[in-house]
């Protein structure tokens, strides 16, 4: 019976030293929640966190509240979505962790989260916009319109004649 190394797609991080085996696994449970772009964008946070803790000396699996807090303190130059998605990663590394049983507490739990406006700069329709959009579809006299929420609706039918006969 052979035995299988894992996947090198679930242990992407450059973590190779044998000495860090429990660290490769909390990753490869984390990264394996995740799929497609999703994962991929994971992966990329993840592989930023961890790198700032290599770049600082610091274990990530004996990092404390304190070195969470100097990360989210040194992303400062991003936007504040940014850190937040970066943050959310982190603390969700260290969730699964904590539930897998390789850390007793998470690090991140207590630490403050950046405001992020519910209001995306991304161009686009705002909300107000875009329901003002729906309704002046809806009360539109174009016959041929098809609007969201409402059913499909066809163009009124030409009545046709009826053979042989000239009243009714």
């Amino acid at each position: 019976m052979t035995t299988t190394q894992p996947s090198t797609a679930l242990v992407p991080l450059g973590v190779s030293d044998p000495a860090d085996a429990a660290l490769r696994q909390a990753v490869a449970a984390h990264l394996a929640r995740y799929t497609g772009q999703t994962r991929t964008h994971t992966e990329s946070d993840l592989r930023a966190f961890l790198a700032w803790c290599a770049a600082r000396h610091v274990d990530p699996l004996t990092a404390h509240r304190v070195h969470v807090e100097l990360y989210v303190q040194e992303n400062r130059r991003y936007k504040p979505s940014t850190i937040y998605r970066r943050l959310s990663v982190v603390a969700g590394f260290y969730r699964t962790a904590v539930i897998d049983g390789v850390l007793t507490a998470s690090p991140a739990d207590h630490v403050r989260r950046p405001h992020v406006p519910p209001e995306s700069p991304t161009l686009g329709l705002s909300h107000l916009q875009f329901e003002a959009m729906l309704q002046a579809g809806r009360t539109s006299v174009n016959i041929n319109r098809v609007c969201a929420g409402s059913p499909r609706r066809n163009p009124p039918r030409l009545r046709r004649p009826r053979s042989g006969s000239a009243h009714r």
